[in-house]
């Protein structure tokens, strides 16, 4: 099965070129990139329209260029429409974007197996949080790097934590895992920022538990928690904070306002 970009034209150019021109923009300053494959990396990047965190997602993917070539994307993201089970694989096929196609990877047959779960196409239908991240890579690597795309509907740490245990079992070299969530959001600016810095410290402690009980008792609706937990989970040893930030230093709007984080994670 095919699934065409359904956000093209709304979270970024539906035109190739308009899109490659905005890419253009964010990834001036891009440097030497190894020609190894990377060891296994985590990234965070945020999943709202280009105009609003593309400079921030951007940071996270530089800073992968740099580590060398990618053979394989695994990308989860949250559910935003309600469609599908807990956790939705996207067994087969192909992803289009205006920058081209991509094919699902092999080892996405293990994966369902191990999750004990069947494949799922309808979770991925009408949902974002994926295809925002897929321009990105394509604009870095071009189209021969692999996906496999992993809805969570079940943000739960127990969840979170067997989907990472499994991910640790598949993954090898050339690995980018790619936790995709907003931070806080509608609330002001200030508030959205001190959210977010909760946040970051479960993260920088590599502190799961940590990261449920600030999302609980200070009510924190990062739409992702679930998919940067999974990273948490996944024992990488360097965690690097790259750009933190809200939609108000692109927008203006300062009273509403969305949180976005990029960061690294390595072995």
């Amino acid at each position: 099965m095919t699934r065409y970009p359904v956000v093209s034209g709304s979270f970024y150019p539906s035109d190739k070129n308009e899109l490659i021109k905005i890419l253009d923009g964010f990834f001036r300053d891009l440097g030497e990139r190894k020609e190894e494959y990377i060891n296994p990396t985590g990234i965070i990047s945020p999943h709202a329209g280009y105009i609003f965190s593309g400079k921030t997602a951007a940071y996270a993917y530089s800073e992968l260029y740099k580590k060398g070539n990618i053979k394989r994307a695994i990308i989860i993201g949250p559910n935003h429409t309600g469609i599908g089970p807990n956790i939705s694989v996207y067994p087969e096929g192909t992803w289009v974007t205006p920058l081209g196609e991509l094919e699902i990877d092999d080892k996405t047959n293990e994966l369902i197996e191990k999750l004990g779960i069947s494949g799922d196409f309808s979770a991925h239908r009408f949902e974002h949080s994926i295809e925002v991240q897929l321009p990105f890579l394509q604009y870095l690597y071009g189209n021969i790097f692999k996906i496999i795309p992993i809805i969570l509907s079940d943000q739960s740490l127990e969840t979170t934590k067997n989907l990472a245990k499994v991910l640790n079992e598949i993954i090898d070299d050339g690995t980018v895992i790619i936790a995709s969530s907003d931070l806080n959001h509608y609330e002001n600016h200030n508030i959205t920022m001190k959210k977010g810095e909760l946040i970051i410290e479960a993260i920088k402690e590599k502190n799961s538990e940590k990261l449920y009980e600030y999302i609980y008792k200070y009510n924190i609706s990062a739409c992702g928690y679930g998919c940067i937990n999974t990273l948490l989970s996944m024992n990488f040893l360097k965690i690097n904070i790259l750009n933190h930030t809200t939609s108000a230093e692109a927008f203006g709007e300062y009273e509403r306002t969305v949180g976005y984080l990029s960061a690294i994670l390595e072995k």
